[in-house]
C-alpha cells in the first residue's frame, strides 16, 4: 500500500482511520488557570465514547497528566483546550483499532461566542434513535453543514429537530427555556448529547428555585417562552435573543 501527502511518501498510516471514517471521541473545555469543576465528567463522558467505538482508552491519570503537561508549555493562564482520542490500527473499518493516542490541543481563549444568539432550524432533521447523537465524536460534519446554513441565513447557530419534530440541541450547545418557575431542556432519549454544563444546570437549578423539566418538546412549546439559553463547557449559558421559529 502507497499513500502519499502532496505527492511524499506518508508512513504513520495506522493514524489514518480518523481522518478516513470520522473515528474518535473529543471533549473541550475552559482552562482558566486550573482544570475546570467538572474535568472528571469530561473524562468519564470521553470514555464512555471511547468504549461504545471500541477504541482503547486512557485511563484517568493519563488524561489529567497529558492537560497538564500541554499547558506547561502555554505561557498564557485562560486556556481553549481541545483533547480527542484517536484510534490507530488496520485501514479496513470494520476491524477494531488495537491502539490509541491522545491529542491534546491548547491555545488562548478568546470569548468570540456573543453575549446573545439568534438560532434558526436546521434544514434536515436528525433520529432520536441514532446513537452516535449520545457521543462526542470527531464525526462532526451533520453540526458543520447545519451551522454554515445559519450563518449563511444571518443567524450564529441552528436547532435540530429530530424525526418527531422535537428539539433536541443546536450544533454546539443544549438548549433551555424558563416559563414562570419553570425550566424546561429536552430529555436525551429525544436524540441529544448530554452536555457537562446542561447536567450542572439541570443541579443547580432547584436550589434557585426552579422546577427543572426533562421532556419532549415542540417549537409551539418554545414559542411561549419568557426566556431561552443555550449551555456548553466553553462559553457557560449563552441567551437566545432571536429565533427563527417560521423556519421549520
Amino acid at each position: 500500500m502507497i499513500i502519499t501527502l502532496n505527492g511524499e511518501k506518508f508512513e504513520k498510516i495506522d493514524f489514518l482511520r480518523s481522518l478516513m471514517y470520522g473515528e474518535g471521541v473529543f471533549e473541550t473545555f475552559r482552562y482558566n488557570g486550573k482544570l475546570p469543576k467538572y474535568i472528571d465528567y469530561h473524562y468519564k463522558r470521553l470514555s464512555q465514547g471511547a468504549k461504545f467505538l471500541k477504541i482503547p482508552s486512557i485511563t484517568k491519570e493519563d488524561f489529567l497528566y497529558y492537560i497538564e503537561k500541554t499547558v506547561s508549555f502555554c505561557e498564557e493562564k485562560d486556556l481553549y483546550i481541545k483533547t480527542l482520542l484517536l484510534p490507530e490500527g488496520n485501514m479496513y473499518y470494520s476491524l477494531l483499532p488495537y491502539k490509541s493516542q491522545f491529542l491534546v490541543i491548547a491555545k488562548p481563549f478568546k470569548n468570540t461566542m456573543k453575549k446573545e444568539v439568534s438560532l434558526t432550524i436546521a434544514p434536515f432533521r436528525v433520529h432520536s434513535k441514532d446513537t452516535l447523537l449520545r457521543y462526542k465524536t470527531t464525526n462532526f460534519l451533520r453540526n458543520i453543514v447545519a451551522k454554515r446554513y445559519a450563518l449563511e441565513k444571518g443567524f450564529d447557530d441552528a436547532i435540530f429537530l429530530n424525526e418527531n419534530g422535537e428539539i433536541t440541541e443546536t450544533t454546539s450547545a443544549n438548549i433551555f427555556w424558563i416559563k414562570g418557575r419553570y425550566m424546561f431542556t429536552p430529555s436525551v432519549e429525544c436524540g441529544l448529547l448530554p452536555g457537562i454544563t446542561r447536567k450542572a444546570v439541570i443541579q443547580e437549578a432547584p436550589k434557585q428555585g426552579f422546577i427543572v423539566v426533562e421532556g419532549r418538546f415542540t417549537l409551539e412549546d418554545l414559542k411561549k417562552a419568557d426566556y431561552i439559553f443555550l449551555t456548553n463547557s466553553l462559553n457557560g449559558i449563552i441567551k437566545v435573543s432571536k429565533l427563527d421559529i417560521l423556519a421549520n
